[in-house]
């Protein structure tokens, strides 16, 4: 296992929320913004934490943790990946989106317990569908995304195409997993089924 002080811990808050009609991070869910969840599903496991994030930076800096602004803003989440991987001290790094507060410390856990010498190790559930924005990322992909930018190319799926990768398979085997663990909180009708489900 590796040590909770070689990881770093990267909650991506800096998307537009144009679907959810506000600032993601910020929503209130349970009576807490959704970065609240984020951070303190990383904690456990990192010793350090950043949040990416490009508007409403004093409301995030509330936290205590560095707020890390996208260098190339507006091309979607592998910007403020990028931008995090740069402020990263280790070489291990779990990146969690903001919206997906079922997602757990065991998780990232048994990610971890994947590495080897995989550079990103991803989710997989219900038959192999993948989630690059709960996943363990190594600080040494930055040359492949800042190229892959550089083509225009701003999918994070296609990174995976070009990084020692590999997926971890997920299922209601796992104590620590459900069917509702990557549920995306990103539109008004997503955040009210999530209230139902609790």
């Amino acid at each position: 296992m590796i040590k909770r002080e070689n990881i770093t811990g990267i909650v991506l808050a800096g998307g537009r929320g144009s679907r959810l009609g506000q600032e993601k991070g910020l929503c209130l869910f349970r009576e807490k913004p959704l970065v609240h969840y984020a951070l303190n599903i990383l904690k456990p496991l990192c010793d350090t934490l950043l949040i990416s994030a490009n508007r409403h930076m004093d409301e995030y800096q509330q936290y205590g943790f560095p707020v890390i602004r996208d260098e190339i803003q507006d091309i979607g989440p592998l910007g403020g990946i990028l931008s995090c991987l740069k402020q990263s001290h280790t070489q291990h790094n779990l990146i969690l989106s903001c919206d997906t507060p079922f997602v757990t410390a065991g998780i990232f856990s048994r990610l971890i317990d994947n590495i080897k010498n995989f550079q990103v190790v991803v989710p997989a559930h219900e038959t192999f569908l993948l989630e690059p924005l709960s996943a363990y990322y190594a600080t040494n992909v930055i040359g492949a995304i800042e190229h892959q930018i550089k083509t225009g190319d701003y999918k994070i799926m296609h990174l995976l195409k070009h990084v020692r990768f590999t997926s971890v398979a997920f299922d209601e085997n796992l104590s620590f997993y459900s069917e509702r663990t990557f549920l995306n909180i990103n539109t008004p009708e997503a955040l009210k089924s999530a209230k139902l489900l609790l």
